[in-house]
């Protein structure tokens, strides 16, 4: 039989990876896939992926019209959902990040929802459960685990955290993906930084949602590749034929003082950084790719 999952932010990067994914291994779901608009060009364009999705146009503002939305579009209970939410402060709409991600697992509750993914951040692997950090956006999306944690027990609504590391699609050829690396250089210098695609939240996402019973109740931080500055640069070159690119740190400098999000978290990962254990990792998600491997498959500085 099949079920039913709502799949939040499916036009949106990791959404739309978990999408994916189901999708590619053919899983016995329906999708319903939530967008702003259901109009738009990318929304339209999950209706081609598979008969198997529909698209319900809503606002995380207000997730009980999300679910009020889209059990008028199946017959079926709504089993599985999948939560992501865009960084934003206390005061954007429906309370911001935090307001938003603990009222859809309220909502997920409400609508008697069974299997509930929620995508956080890694605050140093088995520190994570108890380990804010000083970053404002990590420091919301654990106060959204501890509300999952929480409101969840003693309920039949079980739950899975992934918690990715920094993202290699942080690496774009324009000013963000070339201050991101002059970033690294100013404030991490030596030190590692773990790092992971969003196809592989997509991967690790959907296996969660086709074996429920290994997963329920898990928090997996997931990387797959740990690199150093030089290391990450080497590779570079290596793949690309090309020097990495970066800003000139008279401009970053004085941005990450300015734009205090991205200082914090910067020192945080010289300070202390992630600690996704990625030896268990590759046992578990094989197909975890590497810097090198997204540069050359995903990436938009694929050798031509």
């Amino acid at each position: 039989m099949s079920r039913t999952v709502l799949i939040c932010g499916a036009t949106g990067k990791q959404g739309g990876a978990v999408l994916n994914n189901l999708i590619k291994q053919k899983a016995n779901f329906n999708i319903l896939a939530v967008t702003r608009n259901a109009t738009s060009p990318s929304a339209q364009r999950l209706l081609q992926k598979s008969s198997n999705i529909k698209l319900v146009q809503g606002d995380l503002a207000d997730p009980a019209a999300i679910f009020k939305t889209a059990r008028g579009l199946t017959q079926q209970p709504i089993w599985g959902v999948f939560s992501v939410q865009v960084p934003m402060p206390f005061g954007g709409p429906g309370g911001g990040e935090v307001g938003q991600g603990k009222a859809l697992v309220d909502a997920a509750l409400d609508a008697g929802v069974k299997f509930f993914v929620y995508t956080s951040v890694d605050r140093h692997g088995e520190d994570s459960k108890d380990n804010p950090t000083p970053v404002p956006h990590f420091i919301a999306k654990h106060e959204i685990e501890k509300h999952l944690i929480a409101r969840t027990a003693g309920t039949d609504m079980r739950w899975f955290i992934l918690r990715p590391v920094a993202f290699m699609e942080n690496l774009t050829n324009n000013f963000l993906g070339r201050s991101f690396v002059t970033a690294w250089k100013l404030a991490v210098k030596t030190k590692p930084v773990q790092l992971v695609t969003v196809s592989d939240v997509g991967v690790a996402g959907a296996q969660a949602f086709l074996r429920p019973e290994e997963y329920a109740g898990r928090a997996v931080s997931l990387a797959g590749d740990e690199l150093t500055l030089k290391e990450f640069e080497t590779v570079f070159k290596e793949k690309t034929g090309r020097d990495l690119p970066s800003a000139y740190s008279f401009i970053v400098y004085p941005m990450m003082a300015m734009v205090k999000e991205l200082g914090y978290m910067f020192k945080w990962f010289n300070d202390v950084g992630f600690g996704a254990d990625l030896k268990a990792l590759r046992k578990e998600y094989p197909g975890l790719k590497t810097f090198g491997s997204w540069l050359e498959t995903e990436s938009d500085f694929a050798r031509k």
